[in-house]
């Protein structure tokens, strides 16, 4: 695969590894041998004893050259920090320009890896809190059909799709093993504390993200700083202390992928960091494992170019389900003996340079991950999946839906373009991290 555009050099070694299409569907796939998010989650797992044994074994740990304990039990807490939205090539961008000290820093602490397929929120966070893939765990979209429900479910708000009120399918008897097929790690022995955002408190996907570990909500970037240096230098710190910081992603959606603001927000959550490294006593912050990391990253949407699936008959007549997916990547499900017929109205339909598969050849060549599969697999993701080229997307609203009154995102993800597909991993002691790190 050539480099983007935009990146301005030759894709390095590493990168075209991670970049090079799979022989049998021409698609590069996530390297979910030792260098991807599930690897991530297993080797932290792993280093504070959890149990390896369970209903869906660990993935892999990460590769050697990419593990900072090196196959070792830490001396002190590991955080695990995810940056939504944090892709490698506007990450290099940013740490190449090095107009701040800290970018040159985490540029020399930090390899590529990369997420999971499809390279979206939902699917990547549950992956890093079970170390599993999402063939595995069974979580493949942010909206994936369930049949457990016999619906098609938005996961973000745990609800149908198409049903504005959320949380509608957590009722009483609900449990995260009814989405996923993996229980997290902070379930296996790998205990420790979850640092998110205090409006996400309580939802169905926290509880399924972070089942088993303590909650801790913050409100601003300045309380989660806070937040971590009480937890990191408290007499008997947690082993593990998982952080999810969204902002990077929220601003990329609604005014694209440009590298001005994600120079800014990166910014910012280096000097979050350089604040707790520079607060916590520092032999503990010595001590202290961080790993850094992403879900995906993002590419350019045109408004103008997003394909209305629910406003073109000739594919909305022959699917026996909503769209399921991502905008980048949608799961199509045929009408009994139609299978055929949608196919040849999505090729009709497609946009120029698209790729339209056949859901059991993605799943045999492990585009989704390896077996053991979920027993829902095949059913959660219907028959084609289609994969479209930047800047356009799959877009389909429920009867009665309005558009956002803010407009159309200008940036998005869920495909499996370098820049969707490779995020970073910065790793290092959090001392590293300070303003007098290496």
């Amino acid at each position: 695969m050539s480099a983007p555009p935009s990146l301005g050099r030759p894709l390095s070694g590493a990168e075209a590894a991670l970049l090079r299409p799979d022989p049998r569907l021409g698609i590069p796939l996530p390297a979910y041998g030792g260098r991807s998010l599930p690897n991530v989650a297993a080797t932290v797992a792993r280093a504070v004893g959890g149990d390896d044994a369970g209903p869906v074994p660990f993935a892999a740990s990460l590769a050697p050259d990419l593990d900072p304990l090196e196959g070792r039990r830490p001396e002190g807490p590991i955080v695990v920090l995810l940056a939504d939205g944090l892709g490698w090539f506007s990450f290099d961008r940013w740490t190449r320009a090095a107009r701040a000290p800290s970018a040159a820093r985490w540029g020399r602490l930090a390899r590529p890896i990369t997420t999971v397929f499809p390279t979206t929120t939902v699917p990547a966070l549950v992956s890093l809190s079970s170390g599993t893939a999402p063939s595995q765990n069974g979580v493949v979209g942010y909206r994936q059909f369930l049949p457990g429900f016999g619906v098609v479910a938005d996961l973000l708000k745990m609800s149908p799709v198409g049903v504005p009120q959320p949380e509608t399918l957590v009722g009483p008897d609900w449990s995260p093993a009814l989405v996923s097929g993996a229980p997290s790690i902070f379930r296996r022995g790998a205990h420790g504390v979850a640092v998110s955002r205090e409006k996400f408190q309580g939802s169905g996907l926290t509880r399924l993200l972070y089942d088993g570990a303590e909650y801790v909500p913050y409100a601003t970037a300045s309380d989660l700083a806070h937040l971590l240096v009480d937890r990191i230098g408290a007499e008997h710190p947690p082993p593990v202390i998982y952080t999810y910081w969204d902002e990077l992603d929220t601003v990329q959606h609604w005014r694209g992928p440009v590298d001005r603001l994600f120079g800014f927000e990166a910014e910012r959550l280096a000097h979050l960091l350089e604040f707790v490294a520079r607060e916590v006593d520092p032999a503990r912050a010595r001590r202290t494992t961080v790993l850094v990391t992403a879900d995906h990253g993002q590419v350019p949407l045109d408004p103008a170019r997003q394909l209305r699936v629910d406003l073109t008959p000739e594919i909305a007549r022959e699917m026996s389900r909503p769209l399921a997916g991502d905008r980048r990547a949608g799961y199509f499900s045929a009408l009994p003996g139609r299978e055929g017929a949608l196919h040849d109205a999505l090729r009709a339909a497609l946009p120029e340079g698209s790729r339209l598969l056949r859901m059991g050849e993605a799943l045999d060549a492990g585009l989704f991950g390896p077996p053991p599969y979920h027993p829902e697999l095949r059913a959660r993701l219907g028959e084609l999946l289609a994969l479209v080229p930047e800047p356009t997307g799959l877009v389909a609203l429920p009867p009665g839906a309005r558009p956002s009154a803010r407009g159309e995102f200008l940036g998005g993800h869920g495909g499996l373009s370098a820049e969707e597909l490779l995020v970073p991993l910065v790793r290092g002691g959090l001392a590293d991290f300070g303003d007098g790190g290496a």
